[in-house]
């Protein structure tokens, strides 16, 4: 699994080193610091979503595509508001290195409490909750393009 982490973490960055459009201003510090604190939110939640489904083999490749896109989405929206190359970097490192995959046989009554007091199943399909997007969560869903 870190192999993919690690294989998905380079292909991010490199997709993030690419200018699409170049910008001379960057985020500024303090709403990016901000902008990296729901990310690194976010992943939490992520890894939350990846214990309490990791029965459902049928869901897991959805899951790993989820995460993909919901990178994605956050860094075009980083991008449409001024972010620079290295502002990209750091929101997908962000990401990347606060979500933990969980083996199918994994035990955790702990989680399996928030699993369902967070009733992550049914938020996740609604994207309510732990499952709302990273892009539309705030302060992402306050960037204008």
């Amino acid at each position: 699994m870190w192999k993919i982490a690690r294989a998905a973490l380079a292909a991010g960055l490199l997709l993030a080193a690419t200018p699409i459009a170049a910008r001379a201003d960057q985020i500024d510090p303090q709403r990016f610091d901000s902008l990296l604190a729901a990310a690194r939110s976010y992943a939490e939640d992520r890894t939350l979503i990846f214990y309490c489904l990791r029965d459902n083999e049928e869901m897991a490749p959805f899951l790993y595509a989820g995460l993909h896109f919901d990178i994605d989405e956050a860094v075009e929206k980083l991008r449409a508001a001024g972010s620079d190359a290295r502002q990209n970097a750091l929101l997908i490192e962000a990401v990347l290195t606060h979500v933990r995959f969980t083996s199918p046989d994994a035990k955790d009554p702990e989680l399996d409490r928030q699993c369902v007091a967070k009733d992550v199943e049914k938020n996740f399909e609604m994207l309510m909750g732990v499952g709302v997007p990273l892009a539309i969560r705030p302060p992402f869903k306050e960037l204008k393009p």
